[in-house]
């Protein structure tokens, strides 16, 4: 299986990356093939949509993308909470991928134009999960899950890490292995 794998954080050294390293190891570790994308080392590349198809399908991170998320079976998206929200830069790649990712006819749900069927959502964050939950009903988990459903992929699995800053390396510990346990779940 082929693994789209997505990191939207500009930081390389704390608990987000922690998590995007132990989710790439478990997909290889399981023989998949992981392409993978840092969206803040391409950050000058990546276009914001514009509703001018032309401007869009002719640029080169657009065609780029295009091409490695359509050989993709799967999707791995890893980020840090900001706003309640997915990174901009994250946002802008979203909103890029929706311009090939489905024909939309009627309904809620669009028609896939892609092979993935199944995305993995890991992220972290600096407040509580009740905090995320209650409070505020998770709207990164919302938009993520739904974004995903309306594009066309079957099964969103999330996972998030919360209380970053409260962790001990116990806690980390047992967080990575359940991101093992989740990539696990990755069947080609």
């Amino acid at each position: 299986m082929k693994v789209y794998a997505i990191f939207a954080n500009d930081n390389t050294k704390g608990t987000t990356y922690k998590i995007f390293e132990q989710a790439v190891a478990t997909l290889k570790d399981q023989g998949h093939e992981v392409d993978i994308l840092n969206l803040y080392e391409r950050e000058k590349e990546i276009p914001f949509f514009r509703h001018d198809r032309g401007h869009m399908e002719s640029h080169p991170f657009y065609l780029e993308n295009k091409e490695r998320f359509l050989q993709a079976d799967a999707l791995l998206i890893v980020f840090p909470l900001f706003w309640y929200s997915v990174p901009g830069i994250l946002k802008a790649w979203l909103d890029m991928i929706n311009g090939w990712a489905y024909k939309y006819e009627t309904g809620l749900h669009a028609n896939p134009l892609h092979k993935i069927k199944k995305a993995f959502i890991l992220y972290s964050s600096m407040q509580g999960k009740e905090h995320l939950e209650k409070g505020l009903h998770s709207p990164v988990e919302n938009q993520l899950c739904e974004t995903c459903k309306f594009i066309g992929i079957p099964e969103v699995e999330v996972y998030l890490i919360d209380n970053v800053t409260k962790m001990t390396p116990e806690d980390m510990e047992k967080h990575l292995e359940n991101i093992a346990k989740l990539c696990k779940t990755c069947v080609g």
